[in-house]
């Protein structure tokens, strides 16, 4: 067992239940709280998101993994009073997402695993709520920031021993890159978390990933806005193929959902009346038609509540 961090303070890994690893709160950017607030809905925020992880808690979901870092839009504060109103367990992260601050560009990774282990040891935005994951971006091909920003993810996780997510964009093998630089700094492959691996509906890549023993995220599942994707029910098959060859053993689901969503104007976002699953999508629509196709119960357990324990154990993806 393990020790994490969540926003209300520390569980034993035990404790996480049904968990979603990929999920936010609010979409955001750095400083758009404070200066544009109407572009969050902050004075909305609170009571949707307690209607929705509310209606999560009350449909199984015990743990939910918040992976916004500082330049998505973070809120700590709101996290931990959602979870004081719903018993939801919420992981807030540091790190950085594609939004990489100017002040960070070119210091030494050292100089910014530094600010990151505050985050983790002693608490965010002068509050006590303290980081339980290491959240980190990049594009394809990675530029060199984003480098920077894993090698010092994996100087803060080295420190802290927490995990590393990463995020990946569409149509790329880049989670590849993301492991082979992780691990030159000393990573090990059951301590990185890829993201996003089912917007490449390649089963090489995802055969590959599993073989270097990283926790594969199968985390853009709701069926809205993404058109560069199959339908949602072509993807339940795809996957399907690949937990009959074992890969549940590295195998994560989650949705990539949002609360709050300051894009909402942005084409290819979707709006909330078109997902009204909400955070159970997975457990009211995905889970379903892969149980329906011939995945076994114990598979779902694997993904949802097995794997993400042992991510935060540290424990080696083993069938």
């Amino acid at each position: 067992m393990a020790t994490v961090n969540t926003v209300l303070g520390t569980i034993d890994s035990s404790e996480m239940g049904f968990t979603l690893p990929h999920e936010h709160l609010i979409d955001s950017s750095a400083g758009i709280r404070i200066s544009y607030g109407e572009l969050e809905l902050r004075d909305r925020a609170f009571d949707m998101a307690v209607e929705d992880f509310g209606k999560a808690k009350a449909g199984g979901v015990h743990t939910v993994i918040e992976v916004s870092p500082m330049d998505l839009g973070r809120d700590v504060a709101l996290m931990k009073q959602v979870s004081e109103a719903t018993g939801v367990n919420f992981i807030c992260c540091t790190g950085c997402w594609l939004d990489i601050p100017r002040s960070f560009w070119w210091r030494d990774k050292d100089f910014i695993a530094d600010l990151w282990v505050r985050e983790v040891e002693e608490g965010i935005d002068g509050t006590d709520i303290k980081a339980g994951i290491i959240k980190v971006a990049t594009s394809d091909p990675i530029t060199e920031h984003e480098e920077l920003m894993l090698r010092a993810s994996a100087r803060t996780h080295l420190r802290t021993g927490i995990p590393i997510t990463t995020h990946t964009p569409p149509m790329s093998r880049i989670g590849e890159r993301q492991v082979k630089i992780l691990t030159e700094e000393g990573v090990e492959p059951q301590n990185i978390y890829v993201g996003h691996i089912n917007q490449t509906l390649d089963p090489d890549y995802h055969r590959e990933l599993a073989r270097l023993g990283v926790w594969l995220g199968w985390d853009i599942n709701n069926a809205f806005g993404r058109p560069h994707l199959p339908p949602w029910e072509q993807r339940a098959e795809y996957l399907k193929n690949l937990l009959d060859e074992g890969i549940e053993s590295n195998m994560m689901l989650s949705h990539d959902w949002n609360v709050v969503l300051s894009r909402i104007g942005t084409s290819g976002f979707p709006s909330r009346d078109q997902n009204p699953d909400g955070y159970l999508w997975l457990s009211n629509k995905f889970i379903p038609q892969l149980m329906e196709l011939g995945t076994k119960q114990e598979t779902i357990d694997r993904m949802m509540i097995e794997n993400p324990r042992r991510h935060f154990e540290s424990v080696k993806p083993t069938a």
